[in-house]
């Protein structure tokens, strides 16, 4: 566990790079194609709210119906209209 926040240790940062190589390959994608769909997701939900991008969590999950793709990305505030 870190001491300061936003900081991630050796352990969680292979974790999370782990998670991302089964979730690309699960979704049958390249890493640059993976990469651009987080950025994708990044950019739009940006424009709406600030949000924390060093936090967000990408999870897949199989059901013999579906895939699930789950986003999980922490919002500090909505952005107001200009």
């Amino acid at each position: 566990m870190s001491l300061f926040k936003g900081e991630k240790s050796a352990s969680e940062i292979a974790q999370d790079r782990l998670k991302f190589i089964l979730i690309q390959d699960r979704l049958s994608l390249s890493s640059k194609e993976f990469e651009m769909l987080k950025e994708d997701i990044i950019k739009v939900l940006s424009k709406y709210f600030d949000i924390e991008e060093n936090e967000i969590k990408i999870n897949l999950e199989r059901t013999r119906e579906k895939n699930i793709f789950e986003a999980i990305v922490p919002l500090i505030k909505v952005k107001k209209e200009k």
